[in-house]
């Protein structure tokens, strides 16, 4: 039976589960090129370029000298390939009757700068021109097959030269236009007030004052018609989001960037696919103000990828590949020179994703992507004045079934699609007040779907408090309740807060699970950042209510317990802060609680205050992005500007030795974990039997951190996020397989993380990971735990192929004892839960 291509059995059994060593970016998008049009280099041969069986890949095109760096892509109505070059002006390629080269190549336009976003689409050219600043209709108004007419549609407030402006522009199902710009631009003049996504606000209750909280820019979508006339904001809270693709469903998806100067800080956030709806906030801020994707006024992530460089992306509906490939997305990593196919499954009202890599090669800068009249993938290579190259995908093995599915499969994709209708009729509330959102809105509060729930408040929201505000605060089911009240909570009015705060007293929090307990302290917050500071009755209240839940096996709770503790001056915050620092067993958990503490000037002991500076000492070790060092400073400079004369004469050791450089520091306080014993397969396989019961979890989480594990990965709620996330591992792996990827990292190794390995025509051979490209040099990440990396001059590379040896070192589990090496494995496979059957 023929079912919709979103579902699918994504088969991993030949996937490892090889972890992904800590990538220390140094870029992450493609910006502008040099003055003069580069080009006349050759770019990247195909045979450099892996691809699944079946697939060729073909080079129409290796730019010229003076044809430019290529970076947008489009067709128009004559099967013509239209590029906007990174410099300036955009060029035309008719192609040969079999597709297989480029007959002519014409300068069309050539003025606008940048030209980031292209589109051809009733019957004219659309541009999005970065340096320009703006918005581009242009048209053959005299049939001389030439664009006589340029007409800027909406200028743009693009505030930087980072390349975060106007990015693409596509066309939607609705026929209507979909403008992607960066955090560098400031919404349009003349958008509706009644978009669906307005008043973007930072919204933390303790912020910090270096970031830059009165900028409310964020990326968003605009919306808009043909002629530029009506303008609406969608969605906002992304940092750089490059592209925007429509599946089957007519569901909006959105790859956006990571700030890989963060890697390494609490507020790090992956590169992430996101689903796009109405009114939807994806949280990104300026600064250390990025919202945890737990806030429950905000929309999570779909997928994570790690550090990369989202370009181009574009559903394969129009391709003639094979069935499976037809209903994924695919998406171009700019950086890492690959192109990932992700498969959709829905999920209620919403996705999930998984994804491998479909296509990849040495130095293969991917800034677009597009499927032609004929079937065939044509992607593109370019930006920051790189050699450029035009590349056509075919597919051209067996053919290849429809694929077939289960009964309780298509049920699944029928209560989705059920539930997603549900979601499109709440968001036609999102635009305007109608006596009946809220009748037809407040049942979905009480929903488990977070998406319906997020439709249903924002509907509510939307409407006229007179008619919902009692409900809100009489409503006595608890994921109502909270769904409710975060609304009131939003509107800011500061005569509804001690009426909510009762209401949030009925709340029976020893009995609300993790999410939901989330979503409470939330509104908490919302209430104290919007509606402004309690009254001494209503914050004695809350006190009595939250004091007693610090601290909790939960991080994330721990978290935003910390936040309204300190904010409500509990009398034992600094000690239990000071005390989860010490426990820390990941850098970003530490840096959180640091950060907050080190302003707060009352409720020190001589004992915090030496322990919560000794931390400070061991936090030199700290490795990550650009930014690590600077907070790391911020920190010491805030906690030392709250001690007093007699403190900082007591502490003048610490602060002494804070002061020398840190890889002294590093040198004379963190000795590496002592070794155990060289570990063998032989030797752990037979106790595996052992991780099944009587696992200490505590030991487990330690020993995480003892062999390096949480500083690329995160598990449950502990690590960092810029590896994969290996909380739900223990789900799809037994304990044989757990242990064979930590002791074996190179005997299966997942494509997404393999290394490269570069010959050079002197003969040297460097293997690593490519992060960073430009016209003339490819810079290699060649030591991941050191961060080292290597210029490697492209004219110089002989030849590039995959490497054999994972990212992940050997050994690493050599530091450990066998019992922690087997809680290593019971803590993964019970995905850090501390109430697992396996710890009783």
């Amino acid at each position: 039976m023929k079912t919709p291509d979103s579902v699918f059995e994504y088969r991993r059994q030949t996937q490892s589960l090889t972890p992904w060593i800590l990538l220390l970016c140094c870029l992450v998008s493609p910006v502008n090129g040099d003055d003069v049009l580069p080009g006349g280099g050759q770019a990247t041969p195909v045979d450099s370029i892996s691809l699944p069986t079946g697939f060729h890949a073909q080079m129409l095109r290796s730019a010229e000298k003076g044809e430019g760096s290529w970076i947008s892509i489009t067709f128009d109505d004559s099967g013509r390939i239209i590029l906007g070059r990174d410099k300036r002006g955009v060029v035309r390629l008719s192609l040969s009757d079999d597709h297989g080269s480029v007959d002519r190549f014409e300068v069309i336009e050539n003025t606008l700068k940048h030209c980031r976003g292209i589109l051809w689409a009733h019957d004219s050219l659309y541009v999005c021109a970065t340096n320009t600043s703006g918005f581009y209709r242009l048209r053959d108004t005299n049939g001389d097959d030439q664009f006589d007419s340029v007409r800027e549609l909406k200028p743009f407030d693009y505030q930087s030269r980072y390349g975060h402006g106007p990015n693409q522009v596509v066309l939607g199902p609705d026929n209507m236009l979909y403008i992607v710009n960066g955090n560098d631009v400031a919404f349009p003049e003349g958008f509706a007030a009644d978009s669906p996504y307005r008043d973007s606000q930072d919204d933390h209750l303790l912020p910090e004052s270096r970031d830059a909280v009165q900028d409310v820019r964020v990326g968003h979508i605009l919306r808009t018609d043909p002629d530029g006339k009506n303008w609406e904001i969608i969605a906002g809270g992304f940092r750089n989001q490059f592209d925007v693709a429509f599946n089957g469903d007519g569901e909006m998806f959105t790859y956006d960037a990571d700030m890989e100067w963060d890697v390494g800080l609490p507020w790090y956030r992956p590169t992430r696919l996101n689903h796009v709806v109405s009114g939807g906030e994806y949280g990104w801020r300026w600064g250390t103000g990025k919202w945890p994707e737990y806030f429950a006024d905000s929309l999570p992530t779909t997928l994570d990828t790690g550090l990369g460089s989202p370009t181009g992306l574009e559903f394969g509906t129009r391709s003639h590949f094979p069935p499976r490939y037809r209903g994924s997305l695919f998406m171009g990593d700019w950086q890492h020179g690959r192109i990932f196919q992700v498969r959709m499954t829905p999920r209620g009202a919403s996705y999930g994703g998984e994804y491998k890599v479909f296509l990849e090669g040495g130095a293969l800068n991917v800034c677009d992507l597009t499927f032609g009249p004929d079937g065939a993938m044509y992607f593109i290579t370019g930006g920051r004045g790189s050699q450029s190259g035009l590349y056509r995908v075919t597919y051209d093995g067996p053919d290849v079934a429809e694929e077939t599915f289960s009964a309780e499969q298509i049920q699944e994709v029928q209560e989705a699609a059920a539930a997603r209708q549900v979601r499109h009729q709440l968001e036609q509330f999102h635009r305007r007040r109608d006596a009946r959102a809220v009748d037809i809105a407040w049942p979905h509060l009480n929903s488990e779907d977070r998406w319906l729930r997020f439709a249903a408040r924002l509907a509510i929201e939307r409407q006229d408090p007179a008619l919902w505000r009692d409900h809100a605060l009489s409503e006595l089911r608890p994921k109502a309740s909270i769904s409710a009240l975060l609304a009131l909570a939003r509107l800011g009015r500061a005569e509804d807060q001690s009426e909510l705060l009762m209401a949030l007293d009925r709340l029976p929090l020893q009995t609300l699970d993790r999410e939901q307990l989330l979503d409470a302290l939330r509104v908490w917050e919302l209430s104290f950042i919007r509606q402004g500071r309690p009254s001494d009755s209503d914050r004695t209240r809350v006190l009595a209510r939250l004091d007693p839940l610090y601290p909790q096996t939960s991080n994330y709770m721990n978290r935003e317990l910390c936040r309204l503790l300190i904010h409500l001056q509990a009398p034992e915050v600094v000690p239990r802060t000071v005390e989860l620092i010490r426990e820390a067993i990941s850098q970003e958990d530490a840096i959180f609680y640091s950060q907050l503490l080190a302003r707060v000037s009352e409720g020190w002991t001589v004992e915090t205050r030496e322990t919560f500076f000794d931390s400070q000492l061991a936090a030199r070790s700290y490795q990550g992005g650009k930014l690590l060092s600077d907070s790391l400073q911020h920190i010491r400079e805030d906690a030392i500007a709250t001690l007093t004369d007699a403190e900082k004469q007591h502490l003048k050791p610490q602060l002494e030795k804070l002061a020398i450089a840190a890889e002294e520091v590093v040198a004379q306080e963190l000795p590496p974990a002592p070794f155990v014993k060289q570990w063998t397969w032989e030797e752990l396989e037979p106790e595996l039997p052992r991780t099944r019961h009587g696992r200490s979890w505590a030991q487990g989480r330690a020993a995480l951190a003892k062999a390096q594990c949480v500083k690329c990965h995160r598990v449950s709620e502990q690590g960092s996020s810029a590896g994969p996330d290996l909380t739900h591992v223990g789900r799809r792996f037994d304990e044989r397989a757990l242990l064979e990827s930590i002791v074996l990292p190179s005997r299966v190794i997942d494509e997404k993380y393999r290394l490269s390995t570069y010959v050079l025509n002197s003969g040297k051979v460097i293997t690593g990971r490519p992060i960073g490209v430009s016209a003339t040099v490819i810079t290699i990440q060649a030591d991941s735990l050191r961060a080292e990396t290597v210029p490697i001059d492209r004219a110089e590379i002989e030849q590039t192929s995959p490497a054999s040896l994972s990212p992940m070192p050997s050994g690493l589990m050599n530091v450990l004892t066998m019992d922690e090496i087997l809680d290593v494995i019971a803590y993964l496979k019970s995905g850090g839960d501390p109430h697992a059957d396996v710890y009783e």
